[in-house]
């Protein structure tokens, strides 16, 4: 078929109409959103079928804009909602069921996981769901889009909130502890994308309850006890949900306030001794998790400068012979003075100390006869004592920062079995010339230095120990506030 210069001519203008149509009849016509068929079949509204998802998304994307502060987590929430082409999943999915009024209760009984509901919008919420369904308050498509935007942000923010709390604990320790150095997860996008991605509201919040039964034994005390327990079981139940690792294989647990030690191996106790930590005046012991790789038997101890400072040289001033009573050598430049006992001491203070000290191994080594090791950053460790009397204390913090141990042959004997290595142990500390010697451990085991003030006794039954370090106050407060 063959077209005239005219033909071409019409069928250009024709092409051109056709065209030009097209863009109006798109430009008229909205792409409509699920989220508002759902809300004028519940409310009834003519306003709500008027919506397009476009100018609702234009709408949420500016909401956040000018909120920035409104969110606790405004990255992940706006990344997830990005992913989700700006709609508001969680109205979409809960509004009809009634599902966002369940987690409303929830947060309103948050006070039995130890929680305050004043941290949480709970009478924002609910107005935002009154204010949906209320007429004389969606009169338009604009107040219609600015109210759906600002509750689905408002639930989202409280949702993720109340799930990480949850999951996590509303506190990060090693941010809000000083000498916290346990290592726990903290949740990041996809724990959010996660949250916000669940298809049944309800039976996700029942997943996120905590499991454990200590934890449910703590809930349950929750409810009956008043007074300064409360802020115990408090501080624990928010302890419980720091996600941290614990080795029950095979580990050393230590709890200060107990002055307790526990050797696990296959999650059954094998050996159970008092302990001796750190003073609470700034010597306390610091609150980690490590590998125990080796013992020292007979050790050397390196006396921090800190000590020689404030005690040993306050003795030696005192008495001219007290270093070689107690062993203890004397370096000034990485050199041993050869004749210690000649140094005039008194012209020496804190600021102007030019020396070193180590005590030698023996009887009266502060460390006693054994060491054992775990690389940590606050150079502590576990270790004997020839001081045996403040084992039967009821208060025992004492030391200087590490953990004494009441029976360290018999915490040798749980981590290393009979064998040879155990059997060198044993003579070694009991050799008449001592010497240090050090004897590597495998498997390693994990060695947990933490903090409850309240734990279950043999026979289930919550004890509750003093917070010698006043950290129930600190973690009590940081949750209220």
């Amino acid at each position: 078929m063959k077209f005239s210069y005219n033909d071409l001519r019409h069928l250009a203008f024709f092409s051109l109409l056709i065209m030009t149509l097209a863009g109006v009849w798109t430009a008229c016509t909205k792409s409509s959103t699920p989220l508002g068929k759902i809300l004028y079949q519940e409310t009834k509204n003519q306003v709500y079928q008027n919506l397009d998802a476009d100018s609702l998304a234009e709408t949420f994307k500016a909401y956040m804009v000018t909120h920035p502060k409104a969110f606790k987590n405004p990255k992940y929430i706006e990344r997830f909602y990005q992913s989700q082409q700006y709609i508001p999943v969680l109205l979409t999915r809960f509004y009809a069921d009634s599902s966002l009024f369940q987690f409303i209760d929830r947060l309103e009984h948050i006070g039995e996981h130890g929680l305050s509901p004043h941290n949480y919008p709970i009478a924002a919420l609910k107005r935002s769901l009154q204010e949906l369904s209320d007429k004389s308050v969606i009169r338009t498509p604009a107040e219609a889009y600015t109210h759906i935007v600002a509750s689905e942000l408002l639930f989202a923010d409280a949702f993720t909130n109340y799930s990480i709390a949850l999951q996590y604990g509303q506190l990060n320790p090693r941010r809000s502890l000083s000498r916290y150095y346990i290592p726990v997860a903290r949740p990041d996008s996809l724990a959010f994308m996660r949250v916000l991605s669940t298809q049944d509201l309800a039976s996700y919040l029942d997943s996120i309850q905590p499991k454990n039964v200590f934890y449910r034994q703590l809930q349950q005390a929750l409810q009956t006890e008043k007074g300064s327990k409360v802020m115990a079981l408090t501080a624990n139940l928010e302890r419980l949900r720091w996600k941290m690792e614990r080795d029950s294989d095979f580990m050393v647990y230590v709890n200060i306030p107990a002055y307790q030690l526990t050797v696990l191996k296959d999650r059954e106790p094998v050996a159970h001794m008092k302990v001796v930590v750190g003073k609470a005046d700034g010597h306390e012991t610091p609150l980690l998790s490590s590998r125990i790789h080796s013992v020292q038997v007979n050790p050397i101890w390196n006396i921090p400068a800190s000590i020689a400072k404030k005690e040993i040289l306050v003795q030696a001033k005192a008495d001219k012979f007290y270093l070689s009573n107690h062993g203890m050598d004397v370096y000034y430049k990485g050199k041993k003075v050869a004749d210690a006992d000649s140094i005039d001491w008194s012209g020496y203070n804190e600021d102007n100390l030019p020396y070193s000290f180590k005590q030698r191994p023996g009887d009266a080594n502060s460390l006693g006869l054994i060491k054992f090791l775990f690389n940590n950053g606050s150079s502590v460790y576990l270790h004997d004592t020839p001081a045996k009397a403040v084992f039967s204390r009821k208060m025992r913090a004492a030391s200087h920062g590490c953990v004494r141990v009441e029976q360290p042959l018999d915490l040798a004997h749980a981590l290393f079995g009979e064998g040879e290595k155990y059997q060198t142990i044993q003579e070694e500390m009991g050799s008449e010339n001592p010497v240090a010697k050090t004897i590597g451990l495998s498997p390693k085991p994990q060695v947990l230095l933490d903090y409850a003030t309240c734990a279950p006794d043999e026979a289930g039954a919550l004890t509750f120990y003093p917070d010698v370090y006043g950290l129930d106050s600190t973690v009590y407060r940081l949750l209220l506030k």
